[in-house]
């Protein structure tokens, strides 16, 4: 329409400005052919061989259309299917907004084949066969996506391995990451899915393989990576069957991370189930001068130190600077009973009774009581102690 437009104006513009050129001087035409004389104006004769030029490129664009109207028709024909797929495949997305799976899988399926991207029709599809608990079908609508070049093969490896994840299936969701991983091994949301999978499949020596990729490249936040890196380091040294060995990987361990509490507490253990109990003990030691950590006074009256003495005098120690704390009263109530210093250990574990019961001071009490051969008043602490710990 615009065209036409266009073309009525340029020739009527054209038709005035020869109006006025050939208004005084109309000068004439004389066209003689095989004993034919044709005279006319020269206005008349401009304006038919402007028609003429008119007629001609009608009738070429005519004469082209007829040659080409199969082929035409077929494309009218086939954008006519692209649009009705297009709205197909919105209509589709937005019931799955609508969370209404079956209307969304059905408008998905209608016109896939007809859209630009079929690939995309078939993914979202696998997506609302799968909240249907139609897991064969979602299957099948993820190999249809495989086949078409119109997604990529990480797309369709991102939406069966969230799927496989979301559906319980541990095995299936581990193959898929780890061809994801070896496909994009810097891509952020692979590693984030990765490294989630393993830690909820409890597969830390996984975690601590990805450690350096999710530090750079990640999606993770900075204090979940911390929260896998402290899990994947405690995984190692409970790993460790020697000394050496242990030793040799806490050194390893960043050495941020070796402020941590919780990564202190577990190397702590771990020597002391290696029978270092001194070593592990040193370590409380140096931990605690630098913040005060009860889990960690906790352990180290658990241990087995060569000198007793010394170890009962850093609880005391220990006391005089933070107070008589329930956890200090408790260790060194313990140290004492060990030591079989009775007086001393009942005033400790019943110091660690003044803010609060504790199930655990109250049985140390019991077993203190029953030391003595005060039977009744062991008795009483047994049973507050279970009954403690049972309503806890």
């Amino acid at each position: 329409m615009r065209r036409l437009l266009l073309a009525f104006f340029v020739f009527l513009l054209l038709g005035i400005l020869l109006s006025l050129v050939f208004r005084n001087h109309q000068g004439y035409v004389l066209i003689a052919f095989n004993g034919w004389q044709i005279e006319t104006s020269l206005l008349f004769a401009c304006a038919a061989v402007i028609l003429g030029v008119w007629v001609l490129a009608m009738a070429w664009r005519i004469l082209v259309a007829l040659v080409f109207a199969p082929r035409n028709i077929r494309g009218f024909f086939g954008r006519r299917r692209q649009r009705k797929a297009r709205r197909s495949l919105y209509v589709g997305l937005e019931h799955m907004a609508e969370a209404r799976w079956a209307l969304a899988e059905a408008d998905l399926q209608a016109l896939a084949e007809s859209n630009e991207a079929p690939g995309l029709n078939h993914l979202f599809s696998a997506r609302a066969a799968q909240y249907q608990d139609h897991l064969g079908d979602r299957d099948r609508y993820l190999r249809k996506a495989s086949s078409r070049k119109s997604v990529s093969e990480l797309a369709v490896l991102i939406t069966q391995a969230q799927l496989q994840i979301e559906a319980g299936q541990t095995a299936e969701a581990q193959a898929t990451l780890a061809r994801l991983y070896e496909l994009e091994p810097r891509h952020p949301w692979v590693l984030r899915m990765y490294a989630e999978h393993a830690m909820a499949c409890g597969d830390y020596g996984r975690v601590y393989e990805l450690l350096p990729e999710l530090g750079k490249h990640s999606a993770l936040s900075k204090q979940r990576v911390r929260e896998m890196s402290i899990a994947a380091y405690q995984h190692r040294l409970s790993q460790q069957a020697d000394i050496g060995g242990l030793t040799a990987t806490w050194r390893h361990v960043p050495k941020d991370l070796r402020q941590e509490p919780e990564i202190l507490r577990h190397y702590a253990v771990c020597l002391k189930q290696q029978g270092a109990d001194d070593e592990a003990a040193n370590v409380i030691r140096n931990a605690l001068k630098k913040q005060w950590v009860p889990a960690l006074a906790l352990i180290f009256g658990d241990l087995d130190c060569s000198d007793q003495t010394e170890q009962l005098a850093t609880v005391e120690e220990w006391i005089k600077i933070h107070g008589r704390e329930p956890e200090l009263m408790l260790v060194a109530g313990r140290l004492c009973l060990r030591n079989q210093l009775w007086g001393r250990a009942r005033s400790y574990f019943e110091a660690s009774q003044t803010q609060h019961s504790r199930a655990d001071a109250l049985l140390e009490l019991g077993h203190l009581f029953e030391q003595i051969d005060e039977a009744d008043q062991a008795r009483s602490a047994y049973r507050r102690g279970l009954e403690l710990r049972t309503s806890s």
